[in-house]
């Protein structure tokens, strides 16, 4: 679960900075948007590894544009939120409660 939990950090935490990064670039260009799922993984150079667009095509159809097109900071950041949810939920769970005396 603490794999989890830090897992999720470090979603939550791209996407906060994604989003702050977004936020620079309107300044500068003086309209908003955002970045998009495809456009960072083609700057982190995961293009070279997995062609994102051709397998997300092959497994979700015509599904697979919208996904794409989807604000990186946002589903980076709802990644994090909800694996930082779920295992504190499970983390909770598990715990044994004090015995009454």
């Amino acid at each position: 679960m603490a794999l989890l939990r830090s897992i999720g950090a470090l979603a939550f935490v791209l996407g906060v900075a994604l989003l702050a990064l977004d936020a620079a670039r309107a300044l500068k260009i003086g309209r908003f948007e955002a970045t998009s799922l495809e456009r960072v993984w083609s700057n982190l150079g995961g293009d070279g590894v997995l062609a994102l667009r051709v397998h997300l095509s092959h497994w979700l159809g015509a599904a697979a544009d919208p996904i794409l097109g989807l604000p990186a900071a946002f589903l980076a950041f709802g990644l994090g939120l909800a694996l930082l949810l779920f295992s504190d939920a499970a983390a909770r769970n598990s715990r044994q409660r004090p015995l009454a005396s």
